[in-house]
């Protein structure tokens, strides 16, 4: 009989799905990619996908993965799976999805919600929450659904995410990881379970028996039945794990299971991320506590919306001569850009930038900002300081959350697609004045997911023995003194100051041009 030594990982995101095949020392056998049909928008600011493309993609890269590897499928001692957060499938009670997914691209809302009953308001009035209460009611996509759908609302069995869609059709149970469960939907974040008053329901326009049972992130939830082998290519019978949502699995595959290990995500959206065995939370919405990858743990998540996506829009507005060159070399655009601006001094010759090009979760009224113009700035100052700025917020947002909870960080790990910018990396390092590695995989959201896997079908007795051996560190950055002196300056003396002091200008533009509208 073959040793459990390998374990399978799905990672299903936005635009893609990859399936990789990982061996106990972390290491990649197989990888296969699919990308999703791009989701579509029936009117502005709606963003669904169509449910089949989720499982026609997901078979089609396991099947490859079983079909390349030369691994003995006896050896593979489980699927773990991580995708995208709030994303809602309503179904019925045969696991049919009774429309298109609405994905966490989705902006609808409901203007005006019908009135909450008088205990709900009392309730939500003592506790301080009408103003929360009142956002959640705006935004929940389970009331939009029973207020402009309902026919499909009266046939909704469950509502699923894209985890517990892949559940169900893999093993035929409706089951879940609570580790998926983020943002709008009623679950009671520190008890890490559904709330048990059914006012709070009503809030959201759902029912409690709309909601799957969910289980710790190491927990497995089923087995692949016969049907699902034959369609996926995965052997009948593999145990499935559903670990956590996408950023919580990358906080796991970078090893960071320890609250002095920080975890920069340098993708679309930017985030740092940092474990806790403690729930905390921040009314103010600057950051979050989400259910984390590990059992009875929690991620605190600090939050760019428009993090590396900024990089994109730069390459796309201004950096067509860099982007020609690198495709005449073979090279990634973000290559050219490190060398473009090796000879600027870190602050950017006091170019300064404020990464909101979308507004924060916290105000609204956030904007982007650049300042600090001068006639000796080009191009590559300003792609400087779009990374100098996403390091400058980073700090902004660990410093609330080391203020309220006494976390130090003392080392930055980093994954992402922009962590292959040297530049970006080393500009993180003098900003936080840490080390800051790259991991030896780019594949760390997979990675944790596998680590859940390899955890909950037994590959590992435990959390820290798995990341041992599956986490591999790759190029350290160190901290250059002088560059983290002139930055620590700046941020001290500049970047702390410019929204607070920029905030009443921004409300004042929405006043004149209406946009973002008041609620």
């Amino acid at each position: 009989m073959a040793d459990k030594e390998h374990v399978i990982a799905v990672d299903s995101g936005t635009q893609s799905v990859r399936a990789i095949l990982f061996d106990s020392e972390g290491r990649e056998v197989t990888i296969a990619q699919a990308p999703h049909k791009p989701y579509f928008s029936l009117q502005p600011g709606w963003a669904e996908q169509d449910t089949a493309d989720y499982w026609e993609q997901f078979c089609q890269v396991t099947k490859r993965v079983m079909k390349e590897s030369r691994v003995d499928p006896k050896a593979i001692a489980g699927l773990g799976i991580t995708t995208q957060r709030t994303t809602s499938i309503p179904v019925d009670r045969d696991g049919k999805a009774l429309r298109p997914a609405i994905i966490w691209l989705d902006q609808r809302k409901t203007d005006t919600p019908p009135p909450l009953s008088t205990g709900a308001r009392a309730l939500f009035g003592v506790a301080g929450l009408s103003e929360a209460i009142r956002y959640v009611r705006k935004h929940s996509k389970f009331l939009w659904i029973r207020d402009h759908e309902p026919e499909v609302y009266r046939n909704t069995h469950k509502f699923l995410q894209v985890s517990g869609w892949f559940v169900k059709k893999l093993t035929g149970e409706f089951k879940d990881s609570v580790g998926m469960v983020t943002g709008l939907w009623p679950l009671d974040f520190k008890k890490l379970a559904w709330h048990s008053l059914g006012m709070v329901y009503e809030a959201f326009g759902a029912e409690p028996s709309q909601m799957v049972d969910v289980f710790a992130p190491d927990t497995v939830l089923g087995h692949v039945t016969g049907p699902a082998a034959a369609e996926t290519g995965l052997p009948e019978g593999l145990p499935v794990v559903v670990g956590a949502g996408d950023k919580q699995s990358e906080l796991l595959g970078a090893g960071g299971i320890d609250p002095e290990i920080g975890v920069i995500s340098f993708g679309t959206a930017a985030c740092m991320d940092i474990i806790t065995r403690r729930y905390v939370s921040d009314g103010a919405l600057r950051f979050f506590a989400w259910p984390g990858a590990v059992p009875r743990t929690w991620d605190i998540e600090m939050f760019i919306y428009r993090g590396f996506w900024m990089i994109t829009w730069f390459k796309q507005e201004f950096g067509y001569r860099e982007s020609l060159e690198a495709e005449r070399r073979e090279i990634p655009p973000e290559a050219i850009f490190d060398e473009v601006i090796r000879s600027i001094p870190a602050g950017s010759m006091g170019l300064m930038l404020q990464p909101h090009w979308s507004p924060m979760t916290s105000s609204k009224f956030g904007k982007g900002s650049i300042i600090g113009f001068g006639d000796v700035h080009t191009r590559a100052h300003i792609y400087r300081a779009i990374l100098e700025g996403i390091g400058y917020e980073l700090r902004r947002l660990y410093e609330l959350v080391r203020k309220k909870t006494g976390v130090t960080v003392s080392e930055i790990r980093v994954g992402g697609g922009g962590s292959r910018s040297d530049a970006a990396v080393q500009i993180a390092a003098d900003i936080f004045n840490l080390p800051v590695s790259r991991l030896a995989t780019s594949e760390i959201c997979a990675l944790g997911a596998a680590i859940d896997a390899a955890v909950g079908c037994g590959m590992f007795g435990s959390f820290e023995s798995a990341v041992a051996s599956m986490v591999k560190k790759g190029r350290t950055f160190e901290p250059v003194p002088a560059s983290h002196r002139v930055y620590d300056d700046l941020y001290h003396g500049v970047y702390a100051a410019t929204y607070n002091k920029l905030e009443p200008l921004y409300r004042k533009i929405a006043s004149i041009t209406g946009y973002p509208p008041a609620d």
